[in-house]
């Protein structure tokens, strides 16, 4: 049966009955991954719309017992070492949602950026939501977020800056976008964390055929939403820094965070990418990867040889993916569960709520079971990392 085990959910009245065994097929079981497939084929997955939201947060108490947000077991390891979360949003209430109560603890601390150019009932909705919390809000200054602009970049910033006001305690930041799901339970991530112990986890590239070098070598600006190259750049990174590529998402310390906010260096070279294409490929691996720059927490060794853990994505041409590939990136599928239960990431991304559904239900189940009957963590493979800081 595929099961919710420990776990209130909504969906409980709405789903028929699933001979799915979620269990086998994370165990690679190809009879029961056909019979997903075959469930999937003919039956839409059951989801709420933003506006269902708004009516069922309006009544908060109600609204986190039947979502199970008190449910959780929290230890006091994870209570003594609190996280900062971003998730950027633009569609897709109920898959966001999901997301936060899948990294929802009472001692964290979470953003919601609601892209500007949102439907109004996705406004309304986490309006809503975020007020059955005191932990969980919507950033105070929002962007119209267009694709590769500097757009992306800020609100990120802009999460980051309200997250230093809300609190003093917290320990690192991770930003997420709503098609992510955790590979780790909290307090899985919290031991990865402390192993970390104030280094950033930060992706970094040098090879020159993965830097992508016409997106930081012209000027671009933005045309109706779009980026248009409008020359070269002439001028040359602040303090004679070295451009770096890597992902738009990583773990930060909490110092790396003061200094994205507060220092000069990291000003600078914002307003230097401010008209580059991409800008969030290349800002929080420039300033982690360049020595010159001081950024606390930073790598100072080859990038190239650091592993990167924030988050796993199978690519075209390199990884495997029994999903289907968009743009050259997997949407994971039953088949996936196998492989993303042993990868040694954080996070996962990226996920379609309308696509191969029982993928995000399998993984959502199997977070929870670890969460209410955690298993042995094996540190060894994270104290090996080539970037934590040793005392």
């Amino acid at each position: 049966m595929f099961g919710t085990s420990n776990f209130v959910r909504v969906y409980l009245s709405l789903y028929p009955a699933l001979k799915v065994n979620c269990h086998n097929i994370i165990d690679d079981d190809k009879e029961e991954i056909s019979k997903a497939l075959q469930y999937m084929k003919y039956n839409s997955p059951i989801r709420l719309l933003d506006e269902d939201f708004i009516n069922i947060a309006t009544n908060c108490s109600n609204f986190l017992e039947t979502f199970g947000y008190n449910m959780y077991p929290v230890t006091d390891e994870e209570r003594n070492f609190p996280i900062a979360f971003s998730i950027l949003t633009f569609k897709d209430a109920d898959q966001t949602e999901r997301l936060l109560r899948s990294i929802y603890r009472p001692q964290n601390f979470y953003c919601m950026h609601i892209d500007n150019s949102s439907s109004r009932y996705l406004h309304e909705a986490f309006l809503v939501i975020t007020r059955c919390f005191k932990n969980v809000f919507i950033a105070s200054k929002t962007e119209n977020i267009i694709y590769k602009h500097i757009s992306r970049l800020k609100a990120d910033i802009n999460c980051m800056s309200d997250l230093l006001n809300k609190s003093q305690k917290w320990k690192y930041f991770i930003n997420l976008p709503h098609q992510q799901f955790p590979l780790k339970t909290n307090l899985e991530i919290v031991k990865i964390l402390k192993i970390y112990n104030g280094a950033n986890d930060i992706e970094g590239i040098t090879s020159s055929k993965r830097m992508v070098s016409e997106r930081y070598m012209y000027s671009y600006t933005n045309v109706n939403d779009s980026m248009v190259r409008i020359g070269l750049k002439n001028d040359t990174m602040p303090y004679n820094a070295s451009i770096v590529k890597g992902s738009a998402y990583g773990v930060f310390s909490r110092k790396f965070v003061q200094y994205i906010v507060f220092d000069q260096r990291a000003k600078d070279v914002l307003e230097y990418m401010e008209d580059i294409m991409s800008p969030d490929e290349y800002y929080w691996a420039s300033l982690n990867h360049n020595e010159i720059l001081k950024a606390p927490g930073r790598f100072t060794d080859n990038p190239e040889k650091k592993s990167w853990l924030a988050v796993y994505a199978a690519w075209d041409g390199t990884d495997q993916c029994q999903g289907k590939f968009v743009r050259d990136i997997c949407i994971f599928g039953v088949g996936d569960l196998k492989e993303l239960v042993l990868r040694k990431e954080l996070f996962a991304n990226k996920f379609y709520p309308d696509f191969q559904y029982l993928a995000l239900e399998c993984l959502e189940e199997y977070v929870n079971n670890k969460t209410f009957n955690p298993m042995r963590f094996d540190s060894f493979y994270y104290k090996q990392l080539s970037f934590i800081r040793k005392t």
